[in-house]
């Protein structure tokens, strides 16, 4: 074919009824990359917070404490020795720690300084018990036993905060999933609009085709495949901004605790390779659903204004 039949041919060739270049897809594709962009993060924090609540009660659940107060008439330290010996024989434990009372006045140095006062006050000393997970004790019996020894002495299995922190977790979960369902209904809306704005900008070439003949059917295929690219464009982009964005996190944040943001961002990009493969599944699904959304959400639009255009 000569250069010049080439050029008669793609002057003959019909342009796109919405071209790639238009107000309103623009908006749309800026709008829905901040929504996948948002989604993304969304997704990232609810895994982080299940990562992070998760090794906290792990770890909790892993130690018990013994508190063993001071009382005028007692000797401490030979009620310590006694929690120590009934902790020793009982089986279930792995390990006993006790705390002298410099270390249990440490623990109190944050809120009360160092000095006279917090040498004057009755300090409780504290004993941490390494539980083994698989056969734990009978918690109860163990604190009845340790309190009738020692009346001083109380145990403490932590459950209360292992309790709040599920329930902190849990209300994290359903923020997560609300942030994620107004994102998802906002995307509707947006393209429901967008394609009505669209559509508008350009029904004379919609009305032009209705008199030649042309279905329905065939505009809205013309139509959806515009929002399937933008919407495929916007998710992509925005996905890979919001893993950009943990990925600084994971790069350059300080590490300043055992358990810190940034460390457990890492894992994100870092853990097991199970574990990754199912973090990118569910980013991955951000810009599959992006792109579904626009698609299906253009098509029943578009065949209802051409209904009411007819």
């Amino acid at each position: 074919m000569s250069a010049a039949a080439a050029t008669s041919d793609a002057r003959r060739r019909p342009g796109a009824i919405i071209p790639r270049i238009q107000p309103p897809l623009g908006t749309l594709m800026i709008a829905m990359t901040v929504m996948c962009y948002l989604a993304t993060l969304a997704i990232g924090a609810l895994i982080l917070v299940n990562r992070t609540v998760s090794g906290w009660t792990s770890e909790l659940s892993s130690e018990v404490t013994v508190q063993v107060r001071p009382i005028d008439g007692r000797d401490v330290e030979a009620d310590v020795k006694r929690v120590r010996d009934i902790l020793m024989a009982t089986k279930g434990v792995k390990g006993v720690d006790v705390y002298d009372r410099a270390r249990s006045a440490a623990l109190l140095e944050p809120w009360l300084g160092t000095g006279a006062v917090i040498d004057d006050l009755p300090i409780p000393r504290l004993v941490t018990v390494t539980i083994d997970q698989r056969q734990p004790p009978d918690f109860k019996k163990l604190g009845a036993a340790i309190t009738a020894a020692v009346p001083p002495a109380s145990l403490d299995t932590h459950r209360r905060w292992q309790a709040e922190l599920t329930r902190l977790a849990a209300g994290f979960q359903w923020i997560g999933l609300a942030i994620l369902a107004l994102t998802g209904a906002a995307a509707i809306l947006l393209v429901v609009n967008t394609t009505r704005a669209a559509l508008d900008a350009n029904r004379d070439i919609v009305e032009v085709l209705h008199l030649v003949g042309a279905r329905d059917a065939f505009i809205a295929r013309h139509v959806e495949r515009r929002f399937f690219l933008t919407g495929l464009r916007a998710g992509l982009v925005g996905t890979l901004a919001g893993l950009g964005t943990f990925l600084v996190i994971a790069l350059f944040g300080g590490i300043g605790a055992p358990v810190d943001l940034a460390q457990a961002t890492r894992s994100l990009f870092f853990g097991t390779p199970e574990a990754s493969r199912l973090i990118y599944l569910l980013v991955m699904l951000v810009p599959i659903i992006a792109t579904l959304i626009s698609l299906v959400t253009a098509r029943l639009s578009v065949l209802r204004i051409m209904r009411e255009m007819s």
